[in-house]
């Protein structure tokens, strides 16, 4: 009985290990920065509104994050994805509107 005892606190303390080391994530703000940063490069131009953070995917934790994007005379929204280790990758973007 007392060994099931020490096998189930071992469990436990191991997910719970495991899960704080799994658990830090890029804040909202940088993933905002990260975001911009990334579609700035990528559309060759300038930040003309701030990035929204949409939503968190839960279980894995990364962020879509809406930048919006000046590019000569056109207006752009890049979606992006943000992972934990606060990297962005693009989902889609808009079409240029004047």
């Amino acid at each position: 009985m007392n060994l099931r005892k020490h096998r189930k606190t071992a469990i436990f303390l191991s997910i719970l290990m495991g899960s704080t080391a799994y658990g830090a994530e890029c804040s909202d703000k940088k993933s905002m920065e990260v975001a911009d940063e990334y579609s700035q490069a990528l559309m060759n131009g300038e930040v003309f509104k701030r990035a929204k953070v949409l939503k968190r995917h839960h279980p894995s934790k990364r962020k879509e994050v809406a930048s919006y994007i000046k590019a000569g005379d056109l207006y752009y929204t890049i979606y992006t994805l943000v992972s934990n280790d606060c990297v962005a990758h693009m989902i889609k973007r808009t079409k240029g509107r004047y």
